[in-house]
């Protein structure tokens, strides 16, 4: 973060104010699980999280969906990671609904964020960290990749199918 934070013409920090919270949040969890070999490779994400912006309610709520999606699915839906899909895709159901539960969801985003949103990526992170290695770095990649791909698609008008189907059987229930 601390490269994306110079490439975003931001003072030096580990936390770019230009970058969207639940992203770095999440990258920075990435960069501390990877191992020495794999931690240079993650450097190719820096232009892509210095260009997105912090993220609308909706928005953090499908990067966390497609990053515990992802992370559930690599894992083999083992059932530690069951609960934590579930309250990922209750919470993205609910703020992109209509209605008074939808608007007071939203109005409560920080609280998301540093909360329940962070313990669910921690939760996918520490999955993940069980292969060894090379193994561990590619999925972890991967997560990141999978994370960014839904904050792009919440910003850019793409259909509302926020979750990849990169091959690893990841999908919507």
């Amino acid at each position: 973060m601390e490269y994306v934070s110079v490439l975003a013409g931001a003072p030096f920090s580990d936390r770019p104010r230009g970058t969207d919270p639940t992203l770095a949040a999440l990258a920075r969890l990435v960069n501390d699980a990877c191992t020495d070999a794999g931690r240079p490779l993650l450097a190719t994400f820096a232009p892509q999280l210095a260009g997105i912006r912090p993220l609308d309610p909706r928005g953090t709520a499908a990067v966390v969906l497609a990053a515990v999606s992802w992370a559930y699915a690599a894992a083999g839906e083992p059932a530690s990671l069951r609960r934590t899909v579930r309250g990922a895709q209750r919470r993205y159901v609910t703020v992109t609904g209509a209605g008074v539960r939808a608007a007071m969801s939203r109005q409560t985003d920080v609280l998301h964020r540093c909360g329940s949103a962070r313990h669910r990526l921690e939760a996918c992170v520490a999955e993940l960290c069980t292969p060894p290695g090379a193994q561990r770095d590619t999925a972890l990649r991967r997560m990141l990749a999978a994370a960014l791909a839904a904050a792009v698609a919440s910003t850019d008008g793409s259909p509302r199918d926020l979750v990849p189907r990169d091959g690893a059987g990841v999908t919507r229930s």
